[in-house]
């Protein structure tokens, strides 16, 4: 590996450690300090964002300290431990995407029954169960199915697919074409579901001169108003952003894994660690689109930020 490439592959990996603690860690403190914002639905964004802090603090600083030294520098545990961590976290990123889908669907879909089935209780047990569900599946190589090991080609400790190929089938179907089948399903439903309300109310929109979209729908005779809020609609929207931009980060991983079993020669360093690259980026856009996307969001941002970003204060206390 050249000086140039190191140096290119350093910075970035330092940039995006940086970028995800501080975006991620600020998501954490604008959802507590704010009462508004203590949602379940944003109780599940903050799990998808305790994933991503983990990665940012424990997975991507080990990758860091051994791309600069070009090899591992630690012993097998250090190495086992660091691939389960990763792979905890992956799986964990993914599951609280599925969860966050299913509580949207609920929420707009499944209304009459939402507050019954996402209770706190209930909300904050989901979000437990994601982190069991997680640890669950990345166990397996600790116990002889498969084994962590050190890949060169992306400078860090993952499961060695290698060691059993039948492993990976497991954990591509249950950790990602599984979740992202809840994913696609949840929002195709919601997507359907408002487009049909929106249909049925289009003699009634000129009537109803407000911010909020009406869905009718008839039962027993009788006829039920449920209203969604135009932001709820573009939380519905950012999430499926967010959905996306997983699927476009993590899947050249995905097919990385497949080539590192079957192509019979290495794989290029830039394709192989630029794929890690991407993954690891994921943790960076998650809060970006939340704050760019949700006004109560884009406040705490200007709030906070305006405290440590004196350029940021300034302007908000210029006089009008």
């Amino acid at each position: 590996m050249s000086d140039a490439t190191l140096a290119v592959e350093l910075t970035a990996l330092v940039i995006i450690c940086l970028v995800a603690l501080i975006a991620n860690g600020s998501l954490f403190w604008i959802v507590l300090r704010k009462n508004e914002l203590r949602t379940l639905l944003n109780m599940f964004v903050l799990n998808l964002a305790a994933a991503d802090m983990l990665i940012s603090f424990a997975s991507m600083p080990v990758t860091i300290l051994t791309v600069a030294s070009k090899t591992w520098i630690f012993d097998s545990t250090v190495c086992v431990l660091f691939g389960f961590v990763t792979i905890v976290c992956f799986i964990s990123s993914v599951s609280s995407l599925g969860m966050i889908a299913i509580n949207r669907y609920f929420y707009i879909v499944k209304w009459q029954t939402y507050n019954r089935t996402f209770t706190r209780v209930r909300g904050a047990l989901y979000a437990a169960l994601v982190w069991i569900f997680s640890i669950a599946l990345a166990s397996p190589p600790l116990l002889g199915w498969a084994e962590y090991r050190y890949i060169p080609g992306k400078s860090y400790c993952f499961v060695y697919w290698q060691s059993d190929v039948h492993y990976m089938y497991f954990m591509i179907v249950t950790c990602f074409f599984g979740p992202l089948t809840v994913m696609a399903l949840s929002y195709f439903k919601i997507l359907s579901f408002t487009r049909n309300h929106k249909r049925q109310l289009a003699t009634l929109r000129n009537r109803h001169a407000s911010k909020e979209t009406d869905l009718v729908s008839s039962s027993a005779g009788s006829i039920t108003i449920l209203r969604i809020s135009a932001e709820e609609t573009k939380i519905t929207h950012t999430l499926v952003i967010v959905v996306a931009c997983f699927i476009f980060c993590w899947a050249p991983f995905a097919v990385t894994m497949f080539l590192d079993v079957y192509y019979p020669h290495p794989l290029p360093r830039g394709v192989d660690f630029g794929s890690l690259l991407l993954g690891y980026a994921n943790s960076v856009f998650n809060p970006i689109f939340y704050g760019v996307r949700n006004a109560s969001f884009r406040k705490g941002f200007k709030e906070l930020y305006s405290k440590c970003l004196p350029c940021l204060k300034s302007k908000r206390t210029v006089p009008e």
